[in-house]
């Protein structure tokens, strides 16, 4: 069951002893507060004006004055620069933006496009039509020159290919088939 016991003790050094009581368990009894007499807030005393000597209010003076505008002309013109480059650069960024959509779609109608123009292309037709109408001859196999390309996209000729094979297979060091 729940034990009660009392404490003694000192809110003020040696002079007033106060008793408080409190409870070990779930039975907990509410505290009553006893205010000791003469023991309230004492009023704030009133401050009485000096007499003698007037206090002059105090003003900046006119270097501080100008300072202090100085600075903040130049805080505002900082800030209104700042926000002239961020605006600067959303605009930029949008216009980007609208540059690539637009790089996008012309991808796109590039690749439909030629797509388009692969697809309608018959290439039989076109053989068909070299060779029965404009005289076309596939290369026999000692017309045919083959050049060690060293790794690079395309060839420049800068002079005549020599007609004799001996000649070529030795400089260049080509091969034919």
């Amino acid at each position: 069951m729940a034990e009660i016991r009392s404490i003694y003790t000192d809110k003020r050094k040696n002079s007033d002893r106060t008793r408080q009581t409190y409870v070990n368990g779930t039975a907990v009894r509410k505290l009553q507060v006893e205010e000791a007499p003469g023991r309230g807030r004492k009023p704030a005393p009133q401050r009485r004006p000096r007499r003698g000597r007037v206090e002059k209010p105090r003003y900046f003076s006119l270097g501080y004055t100008l300072f202090l505008a100085a600075a903040s002309v130049l805080t505002l013109w900082v800030c209104a620069g700042y926000l002239k480059l961020q605006a600067d650069n959303t605009a930029r960024r949008k216009n980007i933006v609208a540059l690539e959509e637009q790089l996008a779609d012309r991808k796109a109608e590039n690749d439909d496009e030629y797509n388009r123009v692969t697809s309608s292309v018959d290439l039989e037709e076109v053989r068909e039509i070299a060779i029965n109408e404009l005289g076309m001859v596939y290369a026999g196999a000692d017309q045919v020159v083959l050049y060690d390309g060293s790794g690079r996209d395309y060839v420049k000729q800068y002079a005549e290919i020599p007609q004799d094979d001996s000649g070529t297979k030795g400089l260049l060091g080509t091969r034919s088939r």
